[in-house]
Parts: structure tokens; sequence; C-alpha cells
């Protein structure tokens, strides 16, 4: 990888003396040397603090809205505000579904129209969804959606189905530390999502789900962008050890 290779060089050139060929090098050129060598110091700092960046940046502030109610108390906003999460991330394990982290739709009311409002107009290439599980209120995370259609929009009117999405969410029978569906697409240009919920899991009185968290792909530094940092600043540490020899 291009940024190992870089890594790899600024190590050699760091561990080279100030003094090259046995002759001692005046103060001013060991300045030169010492100048060069944080140039590169700071730029491997620069790529490193890049490089954990390209995990995933959940969108803050979905709002989320339905035509299929909801029962037992359950608000649709625990959906998307992190509450049952472990951490605020995508990767986060959910804890049993209970009323307070998550929602169920109204009695009898099997299917309908879940849409999220992203807040804005973001480039997203995944999402991360965790399902209503073991916590219930159906057994084994019957209550969970099962068929689903996802579809996107630029301006919450017109929704166009969204290709390459999932076309069902999993059951989750467990009840604690549950991690979460994770669906990565090509990136897609969205300020809505909407799930059209086709069925559950198998209860003939709720339909529900945990959480759902959407990934800002417009964050995540371009792998083109990765390489060429690494590109460079493998050449620059090539071209100053080569020039320490010389002089």
């Amino acid at each position: 990888m291009q940024l190992s290779r870089a890594v790899f060089a600024f190590r050699d050139l760091m561990m080279e003396s100030p003094s090259t060929g046995g002759k001692h090098m005046s103060s001013t050129h060991q300045k030169t040397i010492l100048q060069r060598h944080r140039l590169v110091v700071m730029a491997m700092l620069l790529l490193l603090a890049i490089a954990p960046n390209a995990l995933a940046d959940r969108i803050a502030g979905v709002t989320a809205t339905t035509n299929m109610g909801s029962n037992f108390g359950t608000l649709l906003a625990n959906t998307v505000n992190g509450v049952g999460l472990s951490s605020p991330s995508l990767t986060a394990t959910h804890a049993g579904t209970i009323p307070s982290n998550s929602w169920v739709s109204s009695q009898g009311v099997l299917t309908g129209q879940i849409t999220f409002n992203l807040g804005g107009l973001f480039s997203v290439n995944s999402f991360s969804f965790w399902n209503q599980n073991g916590g219930g209120p159906g057994g084994n995370g019957s209550t969970g959606i099962h068929g689903v259609q996802v579809l996107t929009s630029t301006d919450g009117v017109l929704f166009t189905p969204f290709v390459g999405g999932p076309s069902s969410f999993a059951q989750v029978p467990g009840n604690t530390n549950l991690p979460p569906e994770i669906f990565s697409f090509t990136a897609v240009s969205a300020s809505y999502f909407r799930f059209e919920v086709l069925s559950n899991w198998g209860d003939t009185a709720d339909t529900g789900f945990a959480e759902v968290g959407f990934n800002n792909a417009a964050t995540v530094p371009e792998p083109t962008t990765i390489l060429l940092l690494g590109t460079g600043l493998s050449g620059i540490a090539v071209k100053l050890r080569r020039r320490s020899k010389v002089q």
C-alpha cells in the first residue's frame, strides 16, 4: 500500500545521521536537514490524521415520519436518536428492544411507509439497520420488518426506487448486544430515504424496528486522495534522503 511505503521511506529517512560519508556537516546544513525532517513529520501526521476518518460518519439530526402510527407508548424518534445503542456509531450494538428504545406500529397496522428526512442533501453510500429484536413485543424478533422496498428523494415529493437497496431485513431473535445489518452501495445523492414496509417476521399485531443510521460518504477521503498523499510523501522522503547523501 502507498501509505505503508511512505511510512517505511519516512522511517529510513529519519534514521539517517546528520553526517554522511564520515564527513561533518556545517551547522547550516544540519539545520536544513532538520527542517526537512520536520516537514516530513508534519506531512506524515497529516496523513495519519486523515486515515482514521475513512470510518463511517453518521448523519446527525435525521427525523422520521410514518403513516403506520405507534403502539405501547413507543416513539418513531427513538429509531434515529441512538437510544439503545452502545455508542452513536454505525457499528454499535443495540440492547433488547423495549418501548423506550424502539418503535412499533399501531395494533393491526403491519405495512406502510416510514420516511427519513436527512436534514439536507447528502451523498450516502451505506446505512446501518437494527431490526426489532427478541426483546419484544413479538417473540424471537417476529415484530421486526421483513420485506421492504427502499426509495430515495431529493425534494421529499418525488421518490424513486433505490436500485441496489435491500429488499428484506433479517430477523433478530437475540435480545442483547446486537450488531446492525450494514448495507453498502454506490453513493447516491439524497435528502430523504423511505422504507415501504411490505411485511414483518410473523407478528400479527405490530411491526417495528429499533434504529437506523445513514453514512455521509462526502466526509470520507476519496481513495485516490489517500493514494496521492501516500505517493507524494513517499517521493518526498526518497528525494530528501538522496539529497542528504549527496550533500
